[in-house]
């Protein structure tokens, strides 16, 4: 039988490593998972991650790296373990600050938060002043995208993906319904 001794700076070099490697899959599944277990209810249509979710998790992903990292190339020391640690604690509070970010449309209400507000934007559809629908064309990089123009000045701005496409003829069925001008715009 063999016994093999590895060195701790290696274990941190592994566990870096398959965090990296990994990471892609998380930061697509994870912050709509977050997002979807936190403000999903059973009336709401859709639960739409914004596109900086994504980017904070990937910073919050990013910390947990750059520890291992420190601890693999600067071996256990305690200033690279204080540092570890530290980046530990700015990834939490990254992923923290990340899940608080969402946009939600049910048949009552659009809801949502930015990123780094305080406060939740709740409007009826009724205070809907116009959606304007930008439509890219398909050779075009960009995707297609909502803009809800609010009355009292607010915008939100929602990329369309398939979960959006999914919800498109309740979308534009509730806003037609209520006389607000859905207006498509072709770019």
């Amino acid at each position: 039988m063999i016994m093999r001794n590895y060195d701790r700076r290696h274990i941190f070099m592994a566990i870096g490593a398959c965090i990296a490697l990994f990471s892609p899959i998380f930061l697509i599944i994870i912050p709509l998972a977050v997002v979807n277990t936190l403000y999903y209810k059973r009336e709401i249509w859709i639960t739409y991650v914004p596109g900086e979710n994504y980017v904070a998790f990937g910073v919050g992903v990013f910390f947990l790296v750059l520890a291992c990292g420190l601890l693999w190339l600067y071996d256990v020391r305690k200033w690279t373990v204080s540092v570890g640690i530290l980046c530990f604690i700015l990834c939490g509070l990254t992923f923290y600050i990340a899940s608080l970010s969402y946009v939600t449309l049910s048949d009552d209400e659009i809801a949502y938060r930015t990123l780094f507000s305080n406060e939740n934007q709740v409007y009826d559809w009724k205070e809907l002043d116009k959606l304007l629908y930008y439509e890219k064309l398909p050779e075009d990089k960009e995707t297609s995208y909502y803009e809800f123009l609010f009355k009292d000045g607010e915008m939100l701005t929602m990329k369309q993906n398939s979960y959006v496409k999914d919800i498109q003829g309740s979308l534009s069925y509730k806003v037609r319904g209520l006389g607000i001008p859905f207006v498509y715009v072709e770019e």
